[in-house]
């Protein structure tokens, strides 16, 4: 959040905190443990993300590179909100330094940037397999992929250096690390558009057209295929579907509510009004932290919840069977082509 740095500043700090400013207020136990469950939970699932991707039939595919991406980058997420808060748990956030504080803020804000668009990438990736299939070998490689994913990760970095070229330490109920107020509309910006709404419309958007596309091959399939076959793919379908669309919701459900407060709290504390409403928004806040926090660590327990043939893949991943682990390995179908539903494994 932003604020000036002068003398004055502190007593307009103090009589906020007074009302229940979020970021000045020291985390309960309840809200800690409940953080760090999410955490934990979070980061497993990302490490589980690359045991998952180690299959060597996702050796030459493009889309596991986002996913790799995207388990680092959220994993960055969690690990550094996961010391800030118990750094401002157990109330010794003041051992940090001013430079610390700006390399928490570039890790933080940066990887908040990247994670939605390497899903948009994802999302793009899988419509062009989806809508132009012909193009597929050549636009959608593992090489292509990487390129893009580092060019994101390029982009976050330089778009977050505005705000951590000048952080400080400001001391209210508990420390916390801020921009100053010159820097307030650029993050609305980047928080509330860049890093939120934008890549969730766009994702919702492709995937969108991509359930369109598949709902119309099957329909043209249907004069071709007997009944029996085309429940049989339309079930299959849905299946293959299934990731998309919730990685999609999700991602609305989970990062959009908790930007939209921060930036009204941030609104309302620059202006010193509303102080009802911070009171408000401040008790709603934990909650729409901890689901925000699990944007970060849920892509694993949806390609799990939703694709039998992720869930044969992990476990054969999980369990030690020498060669019958191979053998059973070898039933599991992966095709380069992720929307064909019976080959699929995202069905």
């Amino acid at each position: 959040m932003a604020l000036n740095g002068t003398a004055g500043t502190n007593t307009g700090i103090n009589a906020t905190a007074g009302n229940g400013w979020i970021y000045f207020i020291r985390p309960t136990a309840p809200f800690w443990i409940s953080n760090l469950i999410t955490i934990i939970a979070g980061l497993g699932g990302n490490v589980l993300v690359f045991v998952l991707l180690r299959d060597v039939k996702f050796s030459f595919l493009s889309y596991p590179m986002y996913l790799r991406f995207m388990a680092l980058s959220d994993s960055a997420v969690l690990i550094a909100y996961g010391i800030l808060q118990s750094l401002r748990y157990f109330h010794v956030f003041h051992i940090i330094s001013n430079y610390v504080c700006s390399l928490w803020m570039f890790i933080s804000y940066s990887s908040m940037l990247l994670s939605p668009w390497l899903v948009v990438g994802l999302t793009v990736d899988r419509f062009y397999c989806v809508v132009f299939p012909m193009k597929r070998d050549r636009l959608c490689t593992k090489r292509k992929a990487t390129i893009v994913c580092w060019c994101l990760a390029t982009l976050s970095g330089v778009l977050t250096i505005p705000l951590v070229l000048d952080p400080m330490k400001v001391k209210g109920l508990t420390t916390a690390c801020f921009f100053k107020n010159q820097h307030i509309t650029y993050f609305y910006f980047v928080r509330l558009v860049l890093s939120s709404t934008l890549p969730c419309l766009l994702i919702l958007i492709f995937n969108i057209v991509i359930g369109f596309h598949i709902q119309r091959s099957a329909t043209f399939r249907k004069r071709f295929t007997s009944s029996t076959s085309t429940a049989n793919t339309e079930s299959k379908l849905d299946k293959s579907i299934r990731p998309l669309m919730l990685i999609s919701i999700l991602a609305f459900v989970t990062m959009v509510p908790l930007a939209i407060i921060e930036c009204i709290l941030g609104f309302l504390i620059v202006n010193e009004s509303g102080f009802q409403t911070v009171a408000i928004l401040t008790k709603l806040w934990p909650m729409f932290y901890i689901l925000y926090l699990i944007n970060f660590g849920q892509n694993l327990y949806i390609l799990m919840a939703s694709s039998a043939n992720y869930r044969k893949i992990m476990k054969t991943k999980l369990t030690c069977r020498g060669g019958n682990s191979s053998r059973l390995n070898d039933n599991v179908t992966v095709s380069r082509f992720p929307w064909q539903p019976a080959a699929s494994v995202d069905s």
